[in-house]
């Protein structure tokens, strides 16, 4: 039995030779060279050529001719110009009566030799490219618009003749997948045939069952899926059969969708017009079992931004389940962190090699509707699996910020710290490039994996921020830079918060994110940062002064200080004298009333009470608002301080 990819061939070769462009032309003359290379072939030869060398005359044929030259006496030099013309190398020759000629019948009324294979697939394909030369030369009458409507119908009704000979010689001599693939392309064949005649009825029949007939040829291979799933050591078979239904299942179902749907509904169209009857538009059936399969790959599958990733290959879940059980090893056991963050850094490399290898087998099919498909869910495998590598990878840098002190190792310090969150930001702002879900080139406000790492980005953003302007307020000591980046990583603090908490619960390590941010000691250092800037200006100021002073004498008035802030000095020896330098800025005096140094002395004494001593004090001398009103009314013009500050100075 021989196999014939019979719409495979007329896509490919439709495609390469103008159809595509309507240029019927440039088909029809490829179609005549490829006859000719068809007939042409050693085993063929003698049932496709026309010669003399090949000629074998029906048996009625050879008799008659017998009989006649019996009958008949003529001279020899006319027997020897009939036998010349008889077997001449220049005049028509009959095929064999085993062969496919449309206008040889048996005494039957039979085409001779209907039931016989053909001995060479050849004569298939010769068929079938007489029929596409017919139904070429046809659209290249009809586009050149000087041929008569009847030539055109003369060419289609040859070429269903062709596709329906082709079905008959099929139904002996292909396959069951040949037989239905010509099946469906002489319904295909008919129903052109019929729509030029105006029999749309007749029309949208053909059509309807040359769409049922693509339908089920794109899913004939499904019931093979289990028996090469049981195949152990030969995942290149599977991959391979895996990849050739896919491309047959795009093929026909692409055919059904692109070039018979769109004829199919323009002839129901014109039976609409007309006040006929119509018919119901064939659609592809679901598979039988298809609620148990999405069932089962429910257990089988990844989400990654919003979209299900099934585990199709065998070795893709072998990976994934490695990398599953290792990270539950992670939180059961006190395995070396270094070990386990190789091991799965190689899992990861691994699974994207059987990804690329799965992509690379799909790149060299024709490309369609099911194949970029496909493609598209490769690429959001390798996507999460890219992201899965780069979020352990972040997880490792970040634990190395803690392990150095929690071992009891010199903890880094904030030019280090600003280093390792600047490679964090690196990591982070690369998971914007990973493959989305659809083709939109900006990030939808649907997005919760951009608005996730989005956020995660400001969070790096202050973290790394906060560091530097640590390490230029206590290493550098420029100060004005120290405060400008302290008053920056406060607002992507802010920020970073608000974007977090607006993201759902599903964010990795959310909590543990905002704790980190609302300790961070902004306030503090803000405040530091400004009394050290403050000390650097009077000390440049001191400065300047002392280099003017020409006596002696006025060394006494200058203020014991030092270079260094009060922060920094907190660990130094003081040597007891009443000069040491101790304050960071000179006492100012501010005159207040004695019980405000009572009330100072009691809380340096007793700071858990002084506070509700305090606020005691204050309500007893506070005067009442009744009170308050007449004074302001008696004493208008006076003025002064409110408030408890005022009060304690007295104004």
């Amino acid at each position: 039995m021989f196999h014939l990819d019979i719409h495979a061939w007329i896509e490919a070769q439709q495609t390469s030779h103008g159809v595509r462009h309507d240029d019927y032309a440039q088909y029809h003359a490829y179609c005549t060279r490829r006859l000719a290379r068809l007939s042409h072939e050693k085993e063929a030869k003698q049932y496709l050529v026309h010669s003399n060398k090949f000629a074998s005359p029906r048996p009625d044929a050879a008799s008659s001719t017998e009989n006649n030259a019996n009958q008949n006496s003529k001279s020899d030099k006319e027997s020897k110009k009939k036998k010349k013309s008889s077997g001449s190398r220049h005049a028509f020759c009959t095929r064999s009566h085993d062969t496919f000629a449309l206008v040889k019948e048996d005494e039957n009324g039979d085409p001779v030799g209907g039931g016989a294979p053909v001995p060479h697939v050849n004569i298939l394909w010769y068929l079938l490219v007489s029929a596409e030369r017919c139904w070429a030369h046809s659209n290249q009458l009809q586009k050149s618009g000087t041929a008569k409507r009847q030539q055109v119908l003369k060419k289609l009704k040859r070429a269903t003749e062709w596709a329906e000979l082709l079905l008959k010689k099929a139904k002996v001599s292909a396959d069951t997948a040949s037989i239905k693939e010509c099946e469906a392309y002489c319904a295909w064949m008919s129903a052109n045939y019929a729509m030029e005649k105006f029999k749309y009825h007749d029309a949208s029949q053909q059509f309807a069952r040359a769409m049922t007939l693509c339908f089920d040829l794109s899913e004939e291979d499904s019931s093979l899926e289990l028996s090469h799933e049981q195949l152990d050591g030969d995942n290149d078979q599977v991959e391979n059969e895996a990849a050739r239904r896919l491309e047959r299942h795009d093929l026909f179902v692409t055919r059904a969708e692109t070039v018979l749907r769109p004829l199919f509904r323009y002839c129901q169209y014109e039976l609409k017009q007309a006040g006929e009857a119509t018919m119901e538009e064939p659609r592809l059936r679901q598979s039988q079992n298809g609620e148990s399969v999405n069932e089962a790959s429910d257990d089988n599958a990844v989400i990654f931004r919003d979209q299900e990733l099934v585990l199709e290959s065998k070795q893709l879940r072998v990976l994934l389940l490695k990398l599953q059980s290792l990270d539950n090893e992670t939180k059961d056991s006190s395995m070396d962190n270094e070990t386990k963050f190789l091991t799965a850094l190689s899992i990861l490399d691994d699974a994207l090699d059987v990804v690329h290898s799965l992509e690379n087998g799909l790149a060299k099919l024709n490309s369609g509707p099911a194949v970029q498909a496909k493609l598209h869910q490769y690429a959001l495998w390798k996507g999460y699996l890219q992201y899965t590598k780069t979020r352990k990878v972040m997880e490792h840098t970040e634990s190395l910020l803690v392990s150095e002190s929690e071992e009891g190792g010199s903890p880094m310090g904030p030019a280090e710290k600003a280093h390792v969150y600047d490679a964090l930001l690196q990591h982070a702002r690369s998971l914007l490039a990973l493959p989305r879900p659809g083709q939109e080139s900006s990030v939808s406000e649907d997005d919760e994996f951009a608005l996730q790492v989005q956020a995660n980005i400001l969070r790096l953003r202050a973290l790394k921020t906060f560091q530097m302007g640590w390490y230029y307020y206590t290493r550098l000591r420029k100060y004005a830079a120290a405060f400008a980046l302290m008053e920056h990583s406060a607002h992507l603090c802010k920020r970073a918060q608000e974007e977090i908490a607006a993201c759902d619960e599903d964010m990795p390590h959310c909590d543990e994110f905002l704790a980190e941010l609302e300790g961070l000691p902004h306030q503090s250092a803000i405040a530091a940062i400004r009394a050290a800037h403050a000390l650097q200006q009077r000390q440049h100021t001191r400065k300047l002064k002392s280099v003017g002073a020409n006596d002696s004498s006025s060394a006494h008035l200058k203020p014991i200080t030092t270079d260094r802030p009060l922060l920094l000095r907190l660990y130094d020896m003081d040597s007891g004298s009443p000069d040491a330098p101790i304050a960071e800025l000179r006492p100012i005096p501010l005159p207040c009333k004695p019980v405000f140094y009572d009330l100072a002395y009691n809380y340096a004494i007793d700071p858990s009470n002084s506070i509700d001593a305090v606020e005691d004090f204050v309500r007893e001398h506070t005067i009442s608002r009744s009170s308050e009103e007449d004074d302001t009314n008696e004493a208008p013009d006076k003025g002064g301080t409110g408030g408890f500050f005022g009060w304690l100075t007295g104004n």
